[in-house]
């Protein structure tokens, strides 16, 4: 059984994309999608029939207005991000699907903050699968499923890349897309000054239009992505899979959803599964 496994890192995931295209190009056929967070978007759509062509489209949508739905702020005090809109977004193309019923079989991990374990959707709503695994922990709502006792967030959090779930669920031959940049990046030696908050108006209207800048969303949401890129080297050191294809998405965050990055990665993933199965066919 050959898997495909797409793993985790938000906008970065739109590279994907251009892997599947490339993937096909080169008649490259899967019985098997794992996917983390965006991966599990994007290999849901896949798994379930949706061509490259379609889900670049979809991808575009997304890239042209990420606030409309899929990246909507909220104004409750449970999440940055409004899930009932990233919901009405996932449902408008995948519907009631159950994973039991799609045309290739497809697995999407996520993180139960409950019992500190990864867990792994099978089977049931692919809905809930991709809304599970790619609900960014403080970003969107985290979702309690009664039935379980679960509380599942995304399940980059403890293996955004899941080549172990595939090999755990049969699959034979794996075929791994890491988008993620690889940290640490090197440590930066310093010496820091005493500081004290200063408590005048002016001090603190400068502060306000500060934060207004940094934008603590984009705060947590790049803290996220590193701690997932420090942990990715030892996941496919762990359980390397038979190919690994890894896009140049650096300079693009976990939230850069635009069209000039969506334009950057898809090229990024098409270059750089070209390369990596032209490699492939050169050594056999």
């Amino acid at each position: 059984m050959r898997a495909l496994v797409l793993g985790g890192g938000g906008a970065k995931g739109m590279a994907h994309i251009g892997v599947l295209k490339a993937l096909e190009e080169e008649g490259w056929r899967f019985d098997m999608v794992v996917g983390c967070s965006i991966g599990a978007i994007v290999g849901g759509l896949y798994a379930l029939g949706y061509s490259t062509n379609l889900i670049e489209r979809i991808a575009r949508e997304i890239a042209a207005d990420p606030t409309k739905e899929f990246l909507a702020p909220s104004f409750t005090l449970t999440e940055i991000l409004d899930s009932e809109k990233f919901e009405r977004f996932l449902r408008r193309y995948v519907g009631d699907f159950k994973i039991e019923e799609m045309p290739i079989k497809f697995a999407a991990n996520a993180y139960d903050i409950s019992t500190h374990r990864e867990v792994v959707v099978r089977g049931g709503s692919l809905l809930a699968a991709m809304r599970v695994s790619a609900s960014l922990p403080g970003i969107f709502e985290a979702l309690n499923f009664k039935t379980t006792g679960m509380t599942l967030v995304d399940g980059g959090v403890v293996n955004p890349v899941p080549v172990k779930v595939a090999r755990e669920l049969g699959a034979e031959e794996v075929i791994a897309v890491n988008v993620l940049d690889r940290f640490p990046k090197g440590e930066s030696f310093v010496r820091l000054p005493h500081f004290r908050r200063r408590k005048t108006l002016v001090s603190q209207v400068a502060r306000f239009f500060a934060i207004r800048r940094k934008n603590p969303l984009k705060v947590l949401s790049e803290s996220f992505i590193a701690y997932q890129g420090a942990l990715v080297g030892a996941i496919l050191e762990a359980h390397p899979p038979d190919v690994l294809i890894e896009p140049d998405t650096s300079g693009v965050g976990i939230l850069d959803f635009t069209l000039e990055n969506y334009e950057k990665l898809l090229k990024a993933g098409y270059r750089a599964a070209k390369e990596v199965l032209h490699r492939q066919s050169a050594d056999t």
